[in-house]
């Protein structure tokens, strides 16, 4: 919104400093603008440019008297030379969907920032050229001067119609831009559409990019409709090529006998899976004998590598596909149903192909020895977590008297692994997920927080022994590790300053590991948990794929992959091949540079699914409180920033803001350091952990809270 106050000091500071071009983040940091004043500020500005009030050229802004002299200087940044260094990278729009005034270009050597009007026409993703300007306490600032490649040319969004013109708004708030629509398509203002971009606009002109609308996906907020739009907006897959799918008519169901003859007979041991109720691709399953001198437990996972060989379409297209996206109610998968949900997946009473590691325990669970090979099994029973559950919590169930010791043994081993990798430094979070219950119309009906039990410890427990073995194994050649990197110190010094505040202590002067490992055990109560669990996980490094072996440090091991998960996953598939050409004195199939390519595109697959997949979470949860306006909960502040409380409610596995603006009695000042906020007066504090009372007052692009209560 214009604003004469700030019009008459931008006016007098252009006057008064003839010889200076501004930026808007020149004036902005002259003038000390507040963030919450930006838009009203670069509102201003439009104004004052359209009327004449000021000139405004290669986005510096300059008095109008000045422009009637003939000699302006052209100003240059501080250490700034003529030849200015340019890097090529990725523009990162996060921060303008942020509201911030900037946004930054992630290179190879460095992240660059951008002041928002210097990012020329840029969208998210995009590959761009940025020239380094100036450096300051050690960053680097700089100007995007060129578009390389774009990251896309179709944008999902919403249809709105304002006063007869109509725009798409798009889903993704990092696409900082509506677009203007040429070409309807017969399409319906409220609908989610496709639109096809044909110019990206004009930022120092103002003007909107553009384009037409060449699908229409349905009416926003149905939950299929939602999902669909985030498939779209991702690009991901739908469907299989034709030329893939062809190839599965050289695969057979049927495992020969000379097949058989040369794998491990396991198909006599009493063999089960563990999964949700839900699942249709069974990758592993567990026996479990006690022998006259301990245990032994055999971890099967399906020997998806027999089918989909390097060199063939099936795993290109897996290599391509880097992993399975899952969604409520829908899953695109890596590799086709057939192999999936069929010939792979180890169904109860199938002949199944497998990959084992045999693991022998001796009476007081230290492991004695370890084994890997190729087997045929056959599983007996197929279990769900909740069954387990049951099992292990007293309850009556119809598990078989002779399952019932196998997997009440199976218990006491996985607590006696889990107490030992905590030894060695293992973090565990309690971090629920979101479960989604819909009704039989397909709407949501409830959210529920779906939490890591026993039956789910043991599953992981096993799978660990597995994954950390098959690393071992494969060593002492190249290969692909699932690494997790030490975190940074800095992020963890800003940490200790917050939880210090909260009476917790992180003693950086030990082993990282024990060091957040004893902040998670001294937290007093589930409260600090939903608070603080998320925030130390955040300050963290990402686990990613990678060639060369850097550990993995919150579990705490220092050879670890993925192994046990080969059909939705490229790293599992790849090291199937590996392992099996091992065990086999078979040639390596793949060179390092091959293994780093997977590698990459494993990582960035992975960030993808994470993405896409909470950006359906959170469009559920928007439909779903959309129904609750009005409606008041008790909740917790798990999150503070300048403009307000983060609280997640009581009942629902939902977080909303509650606008400082909205928050009446007093003036509240923001303290970054310790994330709080304190009245000017009436000295009320505003932290984390304290619990409150909201009322659900708004639900558009996000979902904002009413502050009701705050409870003592």
């Amino acid at each position: 919104m214009y604003d004469s106050d700030l019009s008459f000091k931008i006016k007098k500071l252009l006057e008064s400093n003839p010889q200076q071009l501004f930026r808007m983040k020149d004036i902005s940091r002259t003038m000390q603008v507040g963030r919450h004043k930006h838009k009203d500020l670069a509102d201003t500005l439009f104004t004052m440019v359209r009327e004449k009030q000021i000139v405004l050229k290669n986005r510096n802004y300059t008095s109008l008297k000045e422009v009637k002299r003939k000699n302006i200087q052209s100003r240059k940044p501080a250490n700034n030379s003529s030849s200015n260094k340019v890097l090529t990278g990725t523009f990162d729009a996060t921060s303008l969907a942020r509201n911030k005034s900037y946004a930054f270009v992630i290179t190879d050597s460095t992240d660059v920032f951008v002041s928002a009007e210097d990012t020329l026409t840029a969208y998210h993703k995009d590959k761009v050229e940025v020239e380094i300007r100036y450096s300051k306490q050690g960053k680097q600032f700089g100007v995007i001067t060129k578009i390389v490649e774009r990251a896309r040319d179709k944008v999902v969004g919403i249809l709105q119609d304002y006063n007869g013109k109509y725009f798409l708004i798009p889903d993704n708030s990092r696409i900082h831009s509506n677009f203007m629509i040429n070409d309807l398509n017969n399409a319906t203002p409220g609908f989610k559409v496709v639109l096809q971009v044909t110019n990206w606009g004009n930022r120092e002109l103002q003007k909107l990019p553009a384009g037409n609308i060449v699908e229409v996906l349905g009416k926003a907020g149905e939950p299929d409709v939602e999902i669909l739009s985030v498939i779209k907006q991702y690009d991901l897959p739908l469907t299989f090529p034709d030329e893939v799918l062809a190839e599965l008519e050289n695969i057979s169901e049927e495992i020969t006998e000379a097949e058989i003859a040369v794998r491990h007979d396991l198909r006599e041991l009493n063999t089960i899976t563990i999964d949700p109720t839900s699942a249709k691709d069974f990758d592993d399953a567990i026996s479990f004998i006690t022998t006259d001198s301990g245990y032994e437990l055999y971890v099967h996972i399906a020997d998806v590598a027999h089918y989909v060989k390097p060199g063939t379409l099936l795993f290109a297209e897996a290599a391509k596909r880097g992993n399975s996206f899952y969604f409520p109610k829908r899953v695109i998968p890596m590799l086709p149903e057939k192999i999936s949900n069929k010939v792979c997946s180890l169904r109860p009473f199938e002949e199944k192909l497998t990959v084992t590691v045999q693991t022998k325990f001796d009476k007081n669970y230290q492991i004695t020895s370890q084994e890997v090979y190729e087997s045929v099994i056959k599983s007996n029973t197929r279990f769900n977590y909740e069954e387990i559950d049951d099992l292990f919590d007293g309850k009556e169930t119809k598990i078989d008297p002779e399952l019932i010791e196998m997997l009440n043994e199976m218990r006491k081993i996985s607590a006696f692994l889990l107490k030992k990798r905590k030894e060695q430094g293992y973090l565990f979070f309690d971090l629920p997920e979101t479960e989604f219950i819909f009704d039989d119309e397909g709407h949501i009906a409830d959210l529920q927080r779906s939490r890591e039990t026993e039956s789910h410890q043991l599953i992981e427990n096993f799978m660990l022994i597995a994954n950390e073995y098959v690393a071992i194994r494969l060593s002492q050649q190249d290969t692909m590790y699932r690494i997790h990197e030490e975190p940074d110190e800095k992020k963890l010094l800003d940490m200790k300053d917050i939880l210090k505040r909260y009476q917790l202590i992180l003693n950086l002067k030990q082993n990282y590991n024990f060091a957040l490992q004893k902040v998670l055990e001294d937290m007093p109560d589930a409260t600090y948990h939903r608070v603080f669990d998320r925030m130390i996980l955040r300050s963290m490094k990402r686990a990613r794929y990678s060639v060369d072996n850097e550990g993995h440090f919150g579990l705490a091991i220092k050879n670890y992959t993925h192994f046990t998960s080969p059909i939705r996953r490229l790293c599992d598939l790849v090291i199937h091949h590996q392992i099996k050409d091992l065990i086999n004195s078979r040639p390596k199939k793949f060179t390092r540079p091959v293994l780093f390519d997977h590698a990459g595109v494993a990582t960035e697959q992975e960030s993808l699914a994470d993405e896409a997949e909470r950006e359906v979470e959170m469009k559920n949860k928007l439909i779903f409180m959309r129904k609750k306006l009005g409606e008041e909960y008790d909740g917790l502040i798990v999150g503070l920033k300048p403009s307000g409380l983060i609280v997640e409610l009581d009942r629902y596995p939902v977080t909303g803001v509650v606008p400082i603006s909205s928050i009446k009695g007093d003036y509240l000042e923001y303290d970054e350091r310790y994330m709080m906020f304190s009245g000017r007066s009436a000295g009320v504090i505003y932290k984390l952990t304290n619990k409150v009372k909201v009322m659900v007052s708004k639900v558009d692009d996000d979902i904002y809270f009413q502050l009701i209560e705050k409870y003592e």
